[in-house]
């Protein structure tokens, strides 16, 4: 009973994403936890402070691959007061997070705060203008695609293991496959027309699919294949 309010409660406000129009990347799954206290993030090391009264909501979006590498985690945060009113908004760029509830500039759609993806790297902005403070963000989907290998988290250390070998060849698997040119133009509509609420979880959920499928992709790519990039191919 419980598992099922909690999961209403993140349909509820799961944020909906905008995505450039030749992001080759799906999203494989977003994973929720719902806090009535603070504590520690079960999918990062942060410590999430609930407001007096209300119920904070952490959603973990994971993509097979950044353009950068093979593995991608990021994070909104989402903060609800005692009448279940949205009241704060954060979310990840490339380790840090940022306030995104800014007036005048966040969008929501009922209750849904509407982020932007960044092309490739997925990190969230509440406004496409602002990924023009991104100095590379053009040149990380293009010449520097793969060039970091197989990224590897301390959620996932002990569990998944890489070597430089390794990374070279994610990097070329990535530069051969995936490497694009951003529009910059956005759409609601994803890379495999999924919707948010098909792909929600509780993160121990994700979390057991994720370490499941980049064993998948590290032994294909050690073998020298590989599969597509359209729709929901990938592992099972």
């Amino acid at each position: 009973m419980k598992l099922e309010k909690d999961l209403i409660l993140a349909m509820t406000y799961v944020p909906h994403l905008r995505y450039d129009k030749m992001e080759p990347f799906p999203l494989r799954g977003i994973g929720y936890t719902i806090y009535r206290e603070s504590g520690k993030s079960p999918s990062g090391r942060r410590m999430i402070e609930v407001p007096q009264g209300g119920i904070a909501i952490e959603y973990a979006f994971y993509y097979d691959f950044d353009i950068q590498h093979l593995y991608d985690l990021e994070h909104c945060f989402v903060y609800l007061d005692e009448k279940g009113e949205v009241r704060g908004v954060e979310s990840s760029f490339h380790g840090k997070f940022l306030n995104s509830m800014i007036e005048g500039v966040l969008e929501f759609e009922d209750k849904h705060p509407v982020l932007y993806v960044q092309p490739g790297k997925h990190a969230f902005f509440p406004h496409p203008d602002y990924f023009r403070l991104v100095i590379d963000r053009d040149t990380a989907c293009g010449k520097n695609a793969g060039e970091a290998g197989f990224l590897i988290m301390p959620m996932f250390e002990g569990r998944l293991f890489t070597n430089e070998e390794l990374n070279r060849k994610v990097e070329r698997y990535i530069r051969d496959n995936y490497a694009f040119t951003p529009s910059w133009e956005f759409t609601s509509e994803s890379p495999d027309g999924r919707r948010e609420n098909e792909i929600l979880m509780p993160y121990p959920e994700l979390d057991g699919m994720i370490a499941d499928r980049l064993r998948t992709w590290c032994a294909k790519i050690e073998e020298g294949a590989g599969y597509g990039i359209s729709g929901n191919e990938g592992p099972a």
